[in-house]
C-alpha cells in the first residue's frame, strides 16, 4: 500500500513538471518565430547574392556598349558582324580578327554562341579570353545571348538581333556548327546569331548602302557561312538536305544573299580524318577583303594571305 501510495505521487509530481506552463508556451512559439524568420531571411539573402553573381558573370561576358545601328550611319567604315557557332574551329576567330587588323575603316562587332565561348577562356596562346579580344584592333563590340536581355525589356528600347542585322553590311558565321547549320535551314531563331539571320532582309528592301560604303551582293548585304562539324556529320544525309536549302534556295548566285564556303578535309580535332573541316581561315579572310572591297590607301590588300 505505502509503495503505491508513493508511485501515485511521482506520477502526479512527473505530470506537474511535463505540463506546459504560460512562460514555455512563449519560448516555444518565439523559437519557431525566430527559426521562420531566420529560415526566410537567409533564403533571401542567398536569393540575393545568387542573383548578383549572375549579373556579375554576365558583366564580366558582356563586351560591348549598346547599341543603335543609327548612331553609326555616317562613320564611313565597314561594316562586318563576325560570328562563331559551336565547333573547336571557334579559336580561328583571333586569327581572322588579326588579319583584318591592317583596315582602319573597318568596324567588327563578334558574337557568339554559349558553347562557342568555351573555346576562348584563355586556356592557351591560340584562345585568347575574351577580354583579350576584346581588346584587338577593330573589334567593337562582342555579345553573347544574354546580352539579347540586358534589362527588363520597355516600349522604346531597342531590339539587339534588329540593330545588329540593321548595323552590318556583311555577316560572316565561321564556324557553322551541325546544330547551327539546322537551326539557319529551318528558320529557327533560339538564340542571338540564328535571330540576326532570321531577322536579316533577304530582300535588299530595308536595309539600304550607307554614304560611301558599298554593300557586298549586288547591292545587298549578305551572309557568309563556313561550315565545320565531323566527318560524319558533314556526310549525314539531312546535313545535305539543310546545304540544299543554303545552295540552291538562298544562295547569292541564285540572286539570294547567302555564299557557304564548303568545308575542307583533313584530320580534324577529334582524330577522324576526312570532310568537315571550316574553311581555311586565311581563304576566309580574303572573302571579306572582296566581298567588303577593302583595301588601304595605295590600293593594296591589308594582308598577304601568308
Amino acid at each position: 500500500m505505502q509503495v503505491s501510495s508513493a508511485r501515485i505521487a511521482l506520477e502526479e509530481r512527473l505530470n506537474q513538471l511535463v505540463q506546459p506552463t504560460p512562460l514555455l508556451g512563449v519560448l516555444v512559439v518565439a523559437a519557431v518565430f525566430f527559426v521562420i524568420v531566420g529560415g526566410a531571411t537567409f533564403l533571401v539573402l542567398a536569393a540575393s547574392r545568387i542573383d548578383l553573381q549572375a549579373w556579375t558573370d554576365h558583366a564580366k561576358r558582356s563586351i560591348a556598349p549598346p547599341l543603335k545601328a543609327a548612331d553609326h550611319i555616317n562613320d564611313g567604315k565597314h561594316h562586318l558582324l563576325l560570328a562563331a557557332t559551336g565547333s573547336v574551329a571557334t579559336i580561328k576567330i583571333p586569327n581572322i580578327i588579326e588579319a583584318l587588323s591592317n583596315y582602319d575603316d573597318l568596324s567588327i562587332r563578334v558574337l557568339f554562341t554559349d558553347s562557342a565561348a568555351n573555346f576562348l577562356q584563355g586556356q592557351s596562346g591560340e584562345q585568347p579570353s575574351m577580354a583579350q579580344i576584346a581588346k584587338m584592333k577593330n573589334v567593337d563590340g562582342i555579345y553573347h545571348d544574354e546580352d539579347e536581355w540586358r534589362k527588363p525589356w520597355v516600349r522604346g528600347d531597342s531590339i539587339l538581333h534588329i540593330e545588329l542585322r540593321r548595323w552590318a553590311d556583311l555577316m560572316v558565321i565561321a564556324p557553322l556548327s551541325a546544330n547551327s547549320l539546322a537551326k539557319l535551314a529551318l528558320g529557327l531563331s533560339d538564340n542571338l546569331i540564328s535571330s540576326v539571320v532570321r531577322a536579316w532582309d533577304a530582300t535588299g528592301i530595308l536595309d539600304q548602302a550607307r554614304p560611301g560604303v558599298p554593300l557586298p551582293y549586288d547591292g545587298k548585304k549578305g551572309i557568309i557561312v563556313a561550315p565545320a562539324m565531323n566527318t560524319a556529320m558533314w556526310h549525314h544525309p539531312i546535313t545535305g538536305e539543310h546545304m540544299r536549302r543554303l545552295y540552291e534556295d538562298w544562295s547569292v548566285d541564285s540572286g539570294g544573299w547567302l555564299e557557304v564556303l564548303r568545308p575542307t578535309e583533313k584530320e580534324l580535332a577529334c582524330g577522324d580524318t576526312g570532310s568537315g573541316a571550316m574553311h581555311d581561315w586565311r581563304f576566309i579572310v580574303t572573302a571579306i577583303e572582296s566581298r567588303l572591297q577593302l583595301s588601304l590607301d595605295n590600293g593594296e590588300k591589308g594582308w598577304s594571305g601568308t
